[in-house]
């Protein structure tokens, strides 16, 4: 197998199946950086940080459903967005202020009503089909993420995903929301946002065009699914594009991931072994597998030890980045944390199409 081992110094690093590993590539916006890999999105500088983040942390304090919030609609973005070509930022339209409905405040996450006509919940008086019961004025839009992207220095798209609950809670009955009720309302709550959104903003023209996606989390406490995306709705002039979207993602290991992918379940638990051979006392692997339409996109691993000195965690390395190769689907993005007393020791990143590796070393 063919590698390319980058050493480095790595501390702080959120590690997630995440659109925001870096690449050389054409766009030529001023003050751009390059990302690592070239299916990845170039951010551009000066970033400016939201005041959506606190925001975002306080109506979902789940950091790894925000992290496949953002990471999915940057996934999902490049169908229609070309890596290439553009460079994101963003909330660059949406703020706090455009999104906060807290205490009756006119924003798009509140509710529709006289005061508030932009706000994309039901109104209280109205009556929403769950498709297993009728409620009143739920709650169903719980926050909303924005990526601007730009190609000199002009804006040539944006995607918006939208987080929408599963469930409606009423006079102490739970209303699961059915997958045609859900549909019927991001059509119409899509339309309208992108509606706002050009009527709003100047640079928001009717040739700029528009993905809405939205992710359903799943709130059933003893579940280990996060939830996913499930809808995308493309606005590019005065045509549009609907269609569902089956995401999930599962534990690893476990009967569920086992039930989805038996080969790579058999891979896994290969690896899993042959790791724990290296050194055998204090060495855990387990992860998260992401799959799209019933098929596997990526893998996680997360692989933990314990007083191990820089030789033994080197070893550990060496054999993990050698013993990935049992995993034989080109298909499928795989990223690997190893971590010694709980601190990242490395990190290492198998792309799409190839079974040469990156690995980055804290040492």
């Amino acid at each position: 197998m063919n590698k390319k081992t980058i050493i480095g110094l790595c501390t702080g690093i959120s590690f997630a199946f995440s659109s925001l590993w870096l690449a050389g590539c054409t766009v030529t916006n001023s003050n751009q950086v390059s990302a690592f890999d070239p299916g990845d999105y170039p951010a551009i500088l000066p970033y400016e940080s939201s005041d959506m983040r606190g925001k975002h942390v306080g109506l979902i304090s789940n950091i790894d459903i925000r992290t496949q919030l953002e990471s999915g609609l940057m996934s999902l973005s490049k169908e229609f967005f070309p890596v290439n070509e553009v460079g994101y930022k963003n909330h660059v339209f949406l703020d706090f202020d455009e999104l906060d409905a807290t205490d009756g405040s006119r924003g798009l996450l509140g509710t529709l009503r006289d005061d508030n006509p932009n706000g994309l919940n039901p109104g209280a008086d109205e009556v929403f089909d769950t498709g297993n019961g009728q409620v009143n004025g739920p709650i169903i839009l719980v926050d909303l993420y924005e990526i601007d992207f730009y190609s000199n220095d002009q804006l040539k798209g944006i995607s918006i995903g939208l987080a929408v609950t599963d469930k409606i809670s009423k006079d102490g009955q739970e209303y699961e929301i059915t997958p045609e009720a859900m549909e019927n309302y991001l059509k119409v709550t899509s339309s309208k946002l992108v509606t706002y959104l050009r009527q709003r903003f100047n640079e928001v023209n009717n040739h700029i065009p528009i993905l809405v996606a939205a992710y359903q989390l799943n709130t059933d406490p003893i579940s280990v699914d996060k939830g996913g995306y499930i809808y995308e709705a493309y606005f590019n002039g005065s045509h549009t594009e609907y269609k569902t979207i089956d995401e999930k993602y599962v534990l690893v290991p476990s009967s569920e991931f086992t039930e989805m992918d038996a080969e790579m379940a058999s891979q896994f638990n290969q690896f899993k072994n042959d790791v724990a051979t290296v050194l055998a006392d204090s060495t855990y692997t387990t992860g998260e597998a992401k799959f799209e339409n019933g098929t596997c996109a990526a893998l996680r691993l997360n692989i933990q030890t314990y007083g191990k000195t820089s030789g033994e965690i080197l070893a550990v390395i060496q054999s993990v980045n050698e013993k990935l190769a049992v995993f034989t689907s080109l298909d499928v993005e795989y990223r690997v944390c190893i971590y010694n007393n709980k601190e990242v020791a490395a990190l290492i990143y198998r792309p799409l199409n190839t079974t040469n590796t990156n690995v980055i070393t804290t040492f």
